[in-house]
């Protein structure tokens, strides 16, 4: 595989066989392809976690609770679980008076 970025790694496995490709190329390959997949792995894994998260709740665990375990705050939960769900593009936080 002269590019093992040529497809942009969707999901962990696909990000995982990527990853092992390219331990596989020369040294010019590997350095002009680790820039996509250091992008492709944000996203990747910002998605296995949000799955994760939800897991979490869907089970009984609260969001307070995730939250304190995971040493984020119960709102970042609610905005990670609803951009998941594709409610949220653009968090707005918005504060009482």
């Amino acid at each position: 595989m002269t590019n093992p970025a040529h497809k942009r790694p969707a999901s962990l496995p696909d990000l995982i066989a990527a990853l092992t490709t390219l331990s596989g190329t020369g040294p010019v390959d590997r350095a002009r392809a680790i820039p996509d997949l250091i992008e492709a792995a944000k996203g990747v894994l910002a998605a296995e976690r949000a799955a994760a998260m939800a897991k979490a709740v869907a089970a009984g665990l609260s969001q307070a609770e995730l939250g304190r375990q995971l040493g984020i705050t119960r709102q970042q939960v609610s905005k990670t679980l609803a951009e998941r769900r594709g409610v949220v593009d653009d968090w707005t936080e918005v504060t009482e008076p």
